[in-house]
């Protein structure tokens, strides 16, 4: 197994995860829609549904 592969995705994984948490963290009330995906993931609600009950999306 080629070993700088794996260093290499190792590396992008760990690059394209910081950018999603600067985002997150960034965005206007980041913490609190992410903490209410993960109480909505964790109670197992659909994953179609989330959208609505964290009020992802303005109308």
């Amino acid at each position: 197994m080629n070993w700088d592969i794996v260093k290499g995705v190792l590396i992008v994984l760990v690059a394209v995860s910081v950018v999603l948490t600067a985002f997150v963290l960034i965005s206007a009330s980041g913490p609190d829609k992410a903490a209410c995906i993960a109480r909505a993931l964790k109670a197992r609600i659909p994953v179609g549904t989330i959208e609505r009950v964290c009020r992802l999306t303005e109308k």
